[in-house]
C-alpha cells in the first residue's frame, strides 16, 4: 500500500533521531544504516568515507553478500569504486546534491564495469541512489540500493534529500564529538576556580575552557548538548566579565591563582 506524505514524513524523523542517537555508544555507521533501514526497509545501504590527505577508505557495507571471501570483495569495492561509480568524480568536485545512478549511466553500460559485476550482480542491484557526505578531512557518500524494476521515485528523492542533510550535519558532530573525547581528560583536568573568582558561572567556565580549545561556537553547542544561542550568550558573558572584547584577548586575559 503506498504510504501518505504524512507517514513517510514521520519514518524520516524516526530515521533522524535514530541517526543522532548516541547514547548506546553506537559507531557513526551503524546509526546510519539503522536509519536507512528505518527509512526505506526494502533496500539496502552503504557508507563509504576516503580521507582527502591519504586517500584511505573507511567503508561499511550493509548488504548480504555470501560470506566465502567477503573480506576481499569488501576491499575490491572499495578499489574500483572511484574507477567505475560515475556519481564519483562528481563528489569528488565538491557536488553535495544527490544523484540517481539511473541520471548518470544506463544500466547497460554500468553493467561493463567491474563495480557491477562485484558489487551489484551478486545481489542484482538495479536502482542505486547516492547522499553524498562532504568534510573538510574526508569525502564519499551513503548509498540506498535496491533491485527490481522500479527506481527510487521522486517522493522517494525528496525523502532522502531531507534526509542526506541531516546525514552531513550527523557526521560532522560525529568528527566533532569524536575529537573531544580524546582532549576530555585534559579538559576535565582544569582547575576552573580561577574562572569562579573572576564571575564565571560553571557553564561559562565550561564554555571558556573549550574556547581555549579553539573550539567554535557549534562545536561547543554540540560538546555539551546546549543550543548555539546559549552558546553565543555564554561567550558574550565571559568577553563582559573578563573586560574584553575578543575571544584571544579572553584566552589572554584567563585569571591565574
Amino acid at each position: 500500500m503506498q504510504m501518505t506524505m504524512e507517514a513517510r514524513l514521520r519514518k524520516l524523523l524516526e530515521a533522524v533521531e535514530m541517526m543522532h542517537q548516541r547514547e548506546d555508544g553506537s559507531p557513526f555507521q551503524t546509526r546510519v544504516f539503522r536509519a536507512c533501514q528505518h527509512l526505506f526497509p526494502e533496500s539496502c545501504s552503504s557508507l563509504e568515507l576516503w580521507d582527502r590527505q591519504t586517500g584511505t577508505l573507511t567503508a561499511a557495507y550493509g548488504v548480504d553478500y555470501e560470506p566465502a571471501g567477503l573480506e576481499e570483495r569488501l576491499k575490491r569495492i572499495g578499489e574500483v569504486v572511484q574507477r567505475d561509480h560515475p556519481g564519483f568524480p562528481i563528489i569528488a568536485a565538491g557536488s553535495n546534491e544527490l544523484m540517481r545512478l539511473s541520471e548518470l549511466t544506463t544500466l547497460r553500460e554500468f553493467q561493463k564495469t567491474e563495480l557491477y559485476d562485484i558489487g551489484f550482480k551478486p545481489l542484482d542491484i538495479r536502482h542505486q541512489v547516492v547522499t553524498p557526505v562532504q568534510s573538510a578531512t574526508q569525502l564519499g557518500g551513503v548509498t540506498f540500493n535496491r533491485g527490481g524494476s522500479r527506481d527510487f521515485a521522486e517522493e522517494d528523492l525528496e525523502i532522502i534529500r531531507l534526509f542526506s542533510r541531516q546525514v552531513v550535519i550527523a557526521h560532522q558532530n560525529d568528527r566533532v564529538l569524536s575529537r573531544t573525547l580524546e582532549q576530555q581528560p585534559q579538559i576535565s583536568s582544569l582547575d576552573h576556580t580561577p574562572l569562579r573568582r573572576a564571575g564565571l558561572t560553571r557553564r561559562e567556565s565550561e564554555v571558556f575552557a573549550w574556547m581555549m580549545e579553539g573550539k567554535r561556537d557549534r562545536e561547543i553547542a554540540t560538546i555539551l548538548g546546549i543550543s548555539y544561542r546559549t552558546v553565543t550568550n555564554h561567550v558574550h558573558a565571559i568577553l563582559r566579565k573578563l573586560g574584553v572584547e575578543t575571544r584571544t584577548a579572553a584566552t589572554r586575559a584567563m585569571p591565574k591563582d
